[in-house]
């Protein structure tokens, strides 16, 4: 289902045929055709929807991103301009963890893509229990007990 929505299966556990927990990721274009086609699979007995918009967090690792892009091109050119070993080796360790900041945040930048991109959908399936003649017994029972206690909720 997640892939002829466009999407994958991100994680899926199981406990063999008593339930199942899986994570997709669908595009958010097509979220609620995948809700409903989800919903088509059993009785829904919770649902909750959430969203979060990470426009700032986008915005303030762009801009700090392009911050460090300068910071290392200026690092660079210090580089080429250093002509002491001492110098050379402390331009080197800062163009390095520069270079590390860079490559970090471009991939909070890739992952916030994702995140705007894929909506994800977590779903938990549990397999109804069919109850033989004593399990309707003990069911009926039961309600007659709970009737003396609590006759509505």
């Amino acid at each position: 289902m997640a892939e002829r929505q466009g999407g994958f299966v991100e994680q899926k556990s199981d406990r063999g045929e008593e339930s199942a927990s899986v994570t997709l990721r669908v595009p958010a274009k097509t979220f609620k055709t995948a809700l409903a086609a989800l919903e088509t699979l059993g009785t829904v007995t919770y649902r909750n929807v959430e969203g979060e918009d990470v426009t700032e967090q986008y915005i303030d690792v762009e801009a700090r991103l392009k911050n460090k892009i300068v910071l290392r091109d200026r690092l660079k050119q210090l580089l080429e301009k250093a002509t002491d070993v001492k110098d050379i080796l402390a331009i080197e360790t800062e163009l390095n963890r520069v270079q590390g900041d860079i490559d970090s945040m471009e991939g909070r930048i890739k992952s916030l893509k994702g995140q705007v991109e894929y909506a994800t959908v977590t779903l938990s399936l549990e397999r109804k229990a069919i109850l033989g003649p004593l399990g309707y017994l003990f069911k009926g029972l039961w309600w007659g007990v709970e009737k003396l206690f609590v006759i509505r909720e």
